[in-house]
């Protein structure tokens, strides 16, 4: 790898699978992540330094160019310790083999890296907790919530996604996405590409998913329904899209709130009799809330910025 490629990676001007090689390839080196930390710091030098729209600096005056590169020494200094985080923020806390725990509150997401090459996008209202490095013959990560995974292959060390609701997800290399919230009646893995094998704990439940397959878990009738799916209305969530089909206003609601950081009180159990068929591609809450009541017998009360209240229409 030559700086040109790393100056590319800190612009995220790289494709993915190139991105992701470049990542493994500093992983192996501290010397490599030391390279990496003098460029995106002289790379913030620069882009402080010279104005938008120019070829060249501007002189300014001494005073402030002392504060911009003490903002860069210390740019330098916190990413010994901390290099960066999410998604442009690819590589890891440089400390002990400690346990991490990533969290996405309501109302946001986030992408970032394991030590692995692994992506992950974390939804709303979800966690994931891992070791920083992964030893032994496995790599075990917990997640409460709903995630995307991209999992680096490496068969002599299966990747294993561990649920708080008592299901465990193992993997070799391979993109899937999994849905558990503590909360919801059901667990749902959607496998993209390559192959999962579903662990149910209590009873050792087994199955194994193909490409375009959901596994269902419904906790309370302790099974587990495979289907054939197109994936991507499980996954386009990462993009800002939500895509129902014949879903219980309840989950729709569910995931509403977990994306847009709001409650909804529901003022009539008819209101969760009725299942929804619709796609919300990036909308804002008030567009979204403005669908439903032209397309269903569903109108909406605002509280206040949090709360809000689903009535049926007189």
């Amino acid at each position: 790898m030559n700086k040109k490629t790393i100056l590319k990676l800190i612009k995220n001007e790289l494709p993915e699978k190139k991105e992701k090689e470049v990542i493994a390839w500093l992983f192996k080196n501290p010397k490599r992540q030391r390279q990496y930390e003098l460029l995106k710091a002289k790379h913030i030098a620069q882009s402080l330094s010279t104005d938008p729209g120019t070829s060249s600096p501007k002189r300014k005056p001494f005073t402030k160019n002392v504060y911009k590169y003490a903002i860069v020494l210390l740019a330098i200094i916190t990413s010994s310790v901390v290099y960066w985080n999410y998604k442009s923020d690819i590589l890891p806390i440089k400390n002990s083999n400690a346990k991490i725990q990533i969290i996405a509150e309501k109302g946001e997401k986030k992408e970032f890296y394991l030590s692995d090459s692994t992506k992950v996008i974390l939804n709303s209202n979800s966690s994931l907790t891992y070791q920083k490095h992964f030893e032994g013959s496995k790599r075990k990560v917990i997640l409460e919530g709903e995630a995307f995974f991209d999992v680096t292959e490496n068969k002599e060390k299966p990747f294993i996604v561990y649920t708080t609701s008592g299901m465990k997800i193992k993997v070799l290399g391979t993109s899937f996405n999994i849905k558990s919230y503590r909360e919801d009646q059901y667990i749902e893995t959607t496998l993209v590409e390559g192959k999962v094998k579903i662990i149910e704990d209590s009873t050792f439940k087994t199955v194994e998913l193909n490409p375009s397959q959901k596994a269902t878990y419904i906790k309370t009738k302790d099974q587990i329904i495979i289907e054939d799916v197109d994936p991507h209305h499980y996954t386009s969530w990462r993009k800002g899209k939500l895509i129902y089909n014949e879903t219980p206003m309840d989950q729709v609601l569910k995931d509403l709130e977990r994306t847009y950081d709001v409650v909804f009180k529901v003022q009539s159990s008819k209101i969760l009799e009725h299942k929804y068929n619709g796609i919300f591609d990036n909308l804002s809450l008030n567009q979204i809330l403005e669908l439903f009541e032209l397309s269903s017998p569903i109108t909406f009360k605002i509280n206040d910025k949090t709360e809000i209240e689903v009535l049926m229409k007189k």
